[in-house]
């Protein structure tokens, strides 16, 4: 009766009736021998061979996030509060519990602000946006300063009334 004991990472055979052993049975467990001598270190280096597990991390967030953790969080919060913003204005809208300004109207004024400074000369063209985001930044705060009320762009002494190239083809609700 042949029986293997396990010694570590090689295995031990033991023979309990040596006198019953017969020629196959000698090659055999040479073979045997040979190749756990040969294979051991194999073994013990091998991805396969027992390792200690560390344990697991716990799925529940903790306070001590990491800098880069904490930056990545934000980034992707502030981009899904930026998609759900104008939506969430629209319901508001619809429901009447919000008034936006009219700023394709301000759009419009600013890119013929623009237009007029370019053919001027006022401005070059590197910095014609720019100026133009700068007027459009001035009509919308004068919006919400006056109340707002687009009031400020047709009366007297008004954005239309002082710049009228501005105005021109813009219908003003």
């Amino acid at each position: 009766r042949v029986s293997r004991i396990p010694s570590g990472c090689s295995w031990v055979v033991a023979v309990s009736h040596p006198q019953k052993v017969n020629r196959a049975t000698k090659k055999m467990l040479a073979l045997a021998l040979v190749s756990t001598v040969a294979l051991s270190p194999a073994v013990q280096h091998s991805p396969l061979a027992f390792r200690p597990v560390a344990p697991a991390r716990s799925p529940i967030p903790t306070a001590e996030l990491r800098l880069d953790q904490k930056i990545a969080g934000t980034v992707a919060g502030g981009a899904v509060l930026g998609n759900l913003l104008f939506p969430f204005l629209i319901v508001l809208n619809k429901l009447g519990l919000y008034d936006p300004p009219p700023l394709n109207t301000f759009t419009y004024i600013a890119n013929n602000a623009m237009d007029a400074a370019r053919a001027s000369g006022e401005v070059s063209k590197w910095l014609a946006t720019k100026y133009s985001q700068d007027v459009w930044s001035d009509l919308l705060s004068q919006y919400y300063s006056e109340g707002s009320s687009t009031d400020f762009l047709t009366r007297a002494g008004g954005v239309c009334d002082l710049h009228a190239a501005w105005c021109d083809g813009v219908i003003i609700p």
